[in-house]
């Protein structure tokens, strides 16, 4: 199911952050609130853009899944904001440490340092 959620960047130190149920500005992708009818949406963009903690608040397009026995997971449908969400497009051991692990590659990738070590 594709649905809609804000997103914006933390004024108090440039975080990626979401508009969760409670108004409140979180880390995490999947304790945001979630839009799919128009009148939500406008609601949605509406509250995100009045908020004064976050800066440059907009709209993203996000899957959604439940697994059996699960929380749901949310998913951004685009590759940038997968970053955005998830952390940049590097190994995982030198990513944010809250990727989740539906987002973790399966490929086993060594670190190579600069200095050779």
């Amino acid at each position: 199911m594709s649905v809609q959620l804000a997103t914006a960047n933390r004024l108090s130190d440039g975080i990626v952050v979401f508009l969760g149920y409670d108004g409140e500005w979180t880390r995490h992708i999947d304790d945001a609130r979630i839009a799919e009818r128009e009148d939500d949406i406008a609601e949605l963009i509406a509250e995100a853009e009045a908020s004064q903690s976050v800066v440059g608040a907009y709209l993203i397009e996000a899957d959604v899944r439940v697994p059996e026995g699960r929380a749901r997971v949310v998913t951004p449908t685009t590759y940038r904001e997968q970053i955005r969400a998830f952390g940049p497009s590097i190994h995982p051991a030198f990513a944010k440490k809250m990727v989740p692990e539906h987002f973790d590659p399966r490929t086993d990738v060594s670190a190579v340092f600069m200095n050779g070590i």
